[in-house]
């Protein structure tokens, strides 16, 4: 049985580094691509999973101006919990700022083990780890401790906020997107997973790790990737330098005029839904399920996409007529054959 404590309770104001250490699972590790569901200040700061729960990397973060031995010793407790649980994670880390590099034997990595500290700093850490989990100054050792230290990864944050976005974007021109729309995507997505805090959940228990699902603290990679190729569709609808190619088969048959109109139309028509308060849920729906269909069935032509659209989802605003959705979907399967 795991019993969560500790949790935050209506924290509103957003911490940007626990979503950097979120976005560092999901697109910065060799092993990401097998991270699905991050849970939020749950089991730690913030935990990623694999879609049946059976592997877990756990995160905590810390943002201090300054991390002596001491710091960092008192940070590791809440892994150190982890470990001795009944829970088996397949990974702990720490996440960091960059640490003084007098402290590493190898100051040219920013990510390491354990035995890249220095001995002198490995006394202070472990000194107050002990005293953290013992609850006094004995220094007693506790169990598995030396092994828990060897597990533990340490991550250090030395990128700009614009690189984690960009390393879950799968769109091959990047550069063409300002730092600012990094910006605001980053806030955006920081927003949605400080909202998953305002839950209670503290002393609550569960006998699986997949049991945390029910508590809603929980944001899907497939959440997180819709969310960012909405808003990189979205630039690229308002300043997309042509006709999309599969978008021709729509034009067949009008004249000069009439494709002019409909372009228009349709740019119109995907702005006013994309921006619509009481309708850009829907058009956020529709977007995640053209990209699942379009991943699933990329050779699949524009107007079997619409097809299948369809008869997965009732469309109900009046922006997004079938025109505008097969200039979406002619959009998303430009944006998607440019992926890397």
């Amino acid at each position: 049985m795991y019993i969560f404590k500790n949790t935050e309770i209506n924290n509103k104001k957003a911490s940007d580094f626990e979503t950097k250490s979120m976005l560092y699972l999901l697109g910065m590790r060799s092993d990401s691509e097998e991270i699905e569901i991050i849970t939020v200040d749950c089991f730690n700061d913030v935990t990623g999973s694999n879609m049946d729960f059976s592997k877990l990397w756990d995160v905590q973060s810390k943002n201090h101006s300054s991390l002596p031995p001491s710091k960092i010793g008192e940070s590791l407790s809440t892994l150190y919990d982890n470990y001795i649980s009944t829970i088996s994670f397949y990974e702990y880390i720490l996440f960091i700022p960059k640490l003084n590099r007098d402290y590493l034997i190898n100051p040219s990595l920013n990510i390491y083990s354990y035995a890249n500290i220095n001995e002198k700093q490995r006394k202070g850490i472990e000194k107050k780890l002990k005293e953290k989990i013992n609850g006094d100054k004995s220094g007693t050792t506790p169990p598995l401790f030396i092994d828990f230290l060897s597990k533990i990864s340490f991550v250090e944050d030395n990128k700009r906020v614009s690189t984690y976005i960009k390393k879950i974007s799968k769109f091959k021109n990047k550069r063409s997107i300002s730092e600012e729309i990094y910006d605001r995507i980053f806030i955006e997505i920081r927003n949605a997973q400080n909202s998953l805090k305002n839950s209670y959940i503290e002393n609550e228990k569960i006998n699986h790790p997949s049991e945390v699902l029910k508590f809603n603290r929980h944001i899907t990679k497939t959440e997180i990737n819709t969310l960012l190729i909405s808003r990189l569709v979205g630039i690229d609808v308002f300043s997309f330098p042509g006709i999309p190619v599969s978008f021709f088969d729509v034009l067949i048959g009008k004249d000069e005029e009439e494709r002019k109109d409909l372009l228009q139309e349709c740019n119109e028509n995907l702005s006013r839904a994309f921006f619509d308060k009481n309708g850009c849920r829907e058009f956020w729906k529709a977007t995640e399920i053209l990209i699942r269909i379009i991943k699933e069935k990329p050779d699949d032509n524009i107007f079997d996409v619409y097809s299948s659209l369809t008869s997965d989802f009732k469309i109900k605003t009046e922006y997004l007529t079938k025109e505008t959705l097969l200039y979406m979907i002619s959009l998303v399967k430009t944006g998607l054959a440019n992926a890397d």
